[in-house]
């Protein structure tokens, strides 16, 4: 009995864009509104139906309400709106991280902000990411029952090893890492 995972890319938020590029592009709402209008549009099927039974977020290390007040610091408030439409329909929101690899993972990025040409330190924080990696796929794998479908909203670069028997669907108008390397690149 197979589980399908719908998996949307998440957009990066005005705060990462400025402290990727210290500046948030000029049509970064209207991109937001495509973006998130367009997953709205293609979520509509599975709204009206309200077969959604999972939600998972990354970075989101609590539940019930102090899980929805994070969800709301992760997300844009068109991100937001997604989540809270799942959830009035009866999808059910999971603490999908360890607080502990967030945290560790955090620390590897600002040191290597610090010293971006340290390579022990690009692989101690690959090798973080790799593991809040297998502890998503894993709190995935727990949750997601047969016959079940589910939605994860992740930043583009986590890649999740999954079970055979779980169905992924990306779900995107446009790749969120792809946007923010064509700003980069037309900045400089």
């Amino acid at each position: 009995m197979d589980r399908m995972l719908i998996h949307i890319p998440r957009l990066y938020s005005k705060d990462e864009f400025v402290n990727f590029c210290s500046k948030i592009p000029k049509d970064y709402d209207a991109k937001s509104e495509e973006f998130w209008g367009y997953v709205e549009e293609k979520l509509k099927p599975y709204l009206t139906r309200a077969c959604i039974k999972r939600i998972y977020l990354e970075s989101l290390d609590k539940k019930g309400d102090e899980g929805i007040g994070l969800a709301k610091e992760i997300l844009d408030s068109r991100g937001f709106k997604i989540i809270k439409l799942l959830i009035d329909k009866g999808g059910k929101l999971h603490a999908t991280e360890d607080t502990n690899l967030i945290q560790e993972t955090s620390s590897w990025l600002a040191l290597l902000g610090d010293n971006p040409n340290l390579n022990i330190m690009i692989e101690m924080y690959q090798e973080s990411l790799s593991e809040r990696d297998s502890y998503i796929a894993k709190v995935i794998d727990q949750t997601l029952k047969d016959n079940e479908i589910g939605v994860i909203i992740i930043e583009p670069t986590h890649r999740l090893s999954l079970p055979e028997d779980i169905k992924v669907i990306k779900m995107c108008r446009f790749d969120p890492s792809d946007y923010l390397k064509s700003f980069l690149y037309n900045k400089i």
